[in-house]
């Protein structure tokens, strides 16, 4: 039996009905098929601003009405000029009239006062309306010129204004920035911190159960918003944000004309899921003799392949190919779409990534890792690599000013690599002149040349040139310009030294490239020194975590098959990541050694379609038999909060130690229960009564009960029960 109650979590309402109104409530995510043509986009690189990909530019770039976008500065407005808290608590009506616009609000009923924070989550018109009839325009036009927005238009209501509905039509870029300001580091918006933590709660709420979900079930970490707004007649609906949530490097926005926020959403999570179907090729511009570019689109592992044997270390160990190879695929994710505007993803040079024909052994590091790469905050991380760091890996703002260092790009030591031999070579100030010319700068003789500051790697960060103008270049302008005016074999790195000669320059330097991320000479010694790749791995990328593109019994849960509904396939990645997690996590709590293979969880399209499968009533969650464990919908597990509790509980039945004969059936449920509360933390305390009645449960009570309310009784019982097992005789 070991069915999983609602009950003493979130309880249900207490009629079926309105379990099945959930599953209404909440928008199918959309297939992959064709978009329609109304459909414009925009994807752009923070750090740098540049356009990443863009669809029907002249329509993205067109100031649109925002809609409920511009509750992001409602909601911050009132709490800074503290109308309201972070705990005013307002009843949504269901409809609001504002400047003669009717609205009607779509989100699920909570039952209860919606919170600020809930109110930017699930886009509710009502609470803003009601906050926003006595908000004062200039606590407006403050958080609207503190996103770096125009404030808003005196002859438009601030009620009207605030929803978006009316006023100043702004454009997705400026919307974008917005919200990167909004979570920018550091905190450059002048707002209160328990106003900004607020609105940062709402944005990522949008993104994991609001309006935005879609973007959380693709598997995106996102701070976002939508919008839906009327526009010649024909509604219009858009979606901002930025990912990953908590530094952000890549911004987004989508209009979708005729349909709503949800839609624009649920399209942005296709462009955006590393598991959509466009994930599995890749377009590649190779660039011929002249500067032209063919495109051709490529399986994405055998992307990786070529890649691979083009970055590779000569001999290298199928640990350090394969290493490689989840780097050259985990750069492709980040950063696909590059050079969208000549109508190509990557290209073929080492602005991107060197393509060369694969080998049997780069195709064979390709296929033992397809489909893994690097995570960073739920998104493909921004990750690099380098032929020969040198003995010491730098870190990404020596090389590229302006650049972030995120902590798993570190400058450190690298022993792997430091011992190799040391490379020379001599440079005429003539040619040196040249290379410099090429780069803009002026003079007719080179004098000296001498290194006058480095990095904290030792990498030449300033030289002095004199006889030129202007006088100051930073080493990899100089290593730049040397390579691509003499050949790149001259300065293979910065990490030199550089002494006069009777007709030029003698460089004496260590390693090749720029030093950051991975060392691929490195990787190579490693490995063959028996490290594994996810040794190499963890040593050149700490922190980040491995993940599959759209698994199913691929990688770390291969042991554990999802089947979930079609119309839920776009969130497989999430929750296979999710289940991942919680059967670490239950399994530390029961100090269980390992799980058996096998296991299927299986969620329902419909209750009726679990309460058919499993014989239980509509009150429970879930319900185990063996390896196989039956669940509600998604939908509804993640309305009622039940989701992890329901996983937690399900997964300890099937881990170790079975069932044994005649073992009471409270001890199995307690177990259970017990896990599902202490498996969230990886060193388990001395357990404690449970209060209330411990009268152990027979077996036919689990059966008996009649209601959510009398099954969680039961259970707590049960758990009761466990509790003092545990303490009088531990485990």
């Amino acid at each position: 039996m070991q069915a999983r109650s609602n009950a003493g979590r979130r309880p249900w309402a207490g009629l079926r009905c309105c379990l099945l109104a959930l599953l209404a409530l909440l928008p199918a995510v959309t297939s992959h098929a064709a978009d329609p043509p109304s459909v414009a986009s925009l994807v752009l690189d923070l750090p740098s601003g540049a356009t990443r990909r863009t669809e029907q530019p002249s329509v993205i770039d067109r100031p649109v009405l925002p809609g409920s976008v511009m509750k992001i500065a409602g909601i911050a407005a009132a709490l800074d000029a503290h109308l309201i808290d972070d705990r005013t608590g307002i009843v949504c009506t269901r409809t609001v009239s504002v400047a003669g616009h009717r609205l009607t609000c779509t989100h699920p009923d909570l039952h209860r006062p919606l919170t600020p924070a809930e109110a930017l989550t699930y886009s509710c018109n009502v609470y803003m309306a009601t906050v926003a009839a006595r908000l004062p325009r200039a606590a407006f036009d403050h958080a609207l010129t503190s996103l770096g927005l125009p404030p808003s238009d005196p002859a438009v209501s601030v009620a009207a204004s605030a929803l978006g509905l009316e006023g100043n039509r702004m454009t997705p870029r400026a919307l974008i920035a917005a919200v990167a300001r909004v979570a920018g580091q550091p905190v450059v918006v002048p707002w209160a911190p328990a106003t900004r933590d607020v609105v940062l709660a709402g944005l990522r709420g949008a993104a994991r159960e609001g309006t935005a979900a879609a973007l959380g079930a693709a598997g995106i970490d996102a701070l976002a918003k939508t919008g839906t707004v009327g526009s010649g007649g024909i509604s219009q609906g858009l979606v901002v944000g930025v990912t990953p949530a908590a530094h952000p490097t890549t911004g987004f926005a989508l209009l979708v004309a005729g349909g709503a926020g949800t839609d624009a959403a649920a399209l942005m999570a296709q462009r955006l899921s590393p598991s959509s179907p466009h994930a599995a090729s890749i377009r590649i511009g190779v660039i011929g003799p002249a500067g032209e570019a063919s495109v051709r689109e490529m399986n994405l592992d055998d992307y990786v392949a070529g890649v691979t044997a083009g970055e590779a270390a000569a001999g290298a160990s199928p640990a350090a190919l394969q290493a490689l190879a989840v780097a050259v695929r985990t750069y492709a994710l980040a950063n696909r779409g590059r050079h969208e505007s000549e109508g190509f993803d990557l290209c073929d040079l080492t602005h991107c990534q060197v393509l060369r024909g694969a080998t049997p052994t780069t195709s064979a590091a390709a296929r033992a890792t397809s489909r893994l790469y690097l995570t960073d905050q739920g998104a493909p991380a921004q990750v690099f690599y380098s032929a020969s760091c040198g003995g010491y890996t730098e870190k990404p703002s020596a090389v590229w000013r302006g650049a972030s260092d995120p902590p798993f790009l570190p400058s450190r030591r690298d022993d792997a690599c430091a011992s190799r031999p040391a490379w020379t070579s001599e440079v005429s100030a003539s040619d040196l002149l040249r290379a410099l010319r090429a780069g803009g700068f002026r003079g007719e003789q080179l004098r000296t040349l001498a290194v006058t500051a480095r990095t904290g790697s030792g990498r030449a960060a300033w030289l002095h040139a004199d006889g030129v103008s202007p006088s100051d270049v930073s080493g990899e302008n100089l290593r730049t310009l040397v390579g691509r005016t003499l050949g790149w074999q001259h300065l293979r790195s910065t990490l030199f030294d550089v002494t006069r000669t009777g007709a030029g320059f003698r460089f004496t330097g260590h390693g090749a490239g720029h030093g950051v991320g991975l060392c691929v000479e490195g990787a190579a010694i490693r490995a063959r020194e028996g490290s594994s790749r996810d040794e190499i791995l963890r040593v050149y990328y700490p922190g980040l975590v491995q993940r599959y593109l759209d698994v199913p019994g691929a990688g770390p849960a291969a042991q554990l098959r999802l089947v979930l509904p079609r119309e839920q396939e776009p969130q497989r990645v999430e929750l296979q990541r999710l289940v991942d997690r919680l059967l670490r996590e239950t399994r530390v709590a029961l100090r269980a050694a390992d799980e058996p293979p096998g296991i299927v969880l299986r969620f329902h399209p419909t209750v009726e379609s679990y309460q058919r499968a499993t014989g239980r009533p509509w009150f429970t969650a879930g319900a185990t038999r063996g390896t196989e464990i039956d669940l509600l919908p998604l939908t509804v597990l993640r309305q009622r909060g039940l989701l992890e509790p329901t996983l937690r509980h399900e997964l300890a039945h099937v881990l170790p130690p079975a069932p044994r004969a005649g073992e009471p059936l409270w001890l199995q449920e307690g177990r259970a229960v017990w896990a599902e509360r202490h498996g969230s933390t990886s060193v388990v305390s001395e357990p404690a009564l449970s209060s209330g009645p411990t009268t152990c449960p027979a077996d036919a009570e689990f059966s008996r009960a009649t209601s959510g309310d009398a099954l969680g009784r039961v259970y707590a019982r049960a758990l009761g029960c466990y509790e003092r097992e545990l303490q009088q005789r531990g485990r």
